[in-house]
C-alpha cells in the first residue's frame, strides 16, 4: 500500500520541485515595460503555477479513488 501511494504521487515531485526555478527564469528572462505587464504575461504565469498544482490534485484524487474501491471488511 505504501509503495502504491509513492507510485501515485511520484510524478508530481519533479514538476513541483522545479516550479520556483521555472517561475524565476520566466520572470527574469521576459523584458517588462515600465507600465503594467500585458495580459499574456499573467496568462503564462498562471499556467506555470497551475500545472503542478493540477498534477498534485490529480495524484491525490487518484489515491483516494483507489482507496475507496477497496473493501475493508465484508458486511453481514
Amino acid at each position: 500500500m505504501i509503495v502504491g501511494g509513492f507510485l501515485a504521487v511520484a510524478p508530481v515531485f519533479g514538476p513541483l520541485g522545479k516550479t520556483l526555478h521555472y517561475l524565476a527564469d520566466f520572470i527574469a528572462e521576459r523584458p517588462q515595460p515600465m507600465r503594467a505587464p500585458d495580459i499574456s504575461f499573467f496568462t503564462e504565469l498562471l499556467a506555470l503555477i497551475i500545472c503542478p498544482v493540477g498534477l498534485l490534485v490529480f495524484a491525490i484524487s487518484l489515491l483516494l479513488f483507489i482507496r475507496s474501491g477497496r473493501q475493508t471488511a465484508p458486511r453481514a
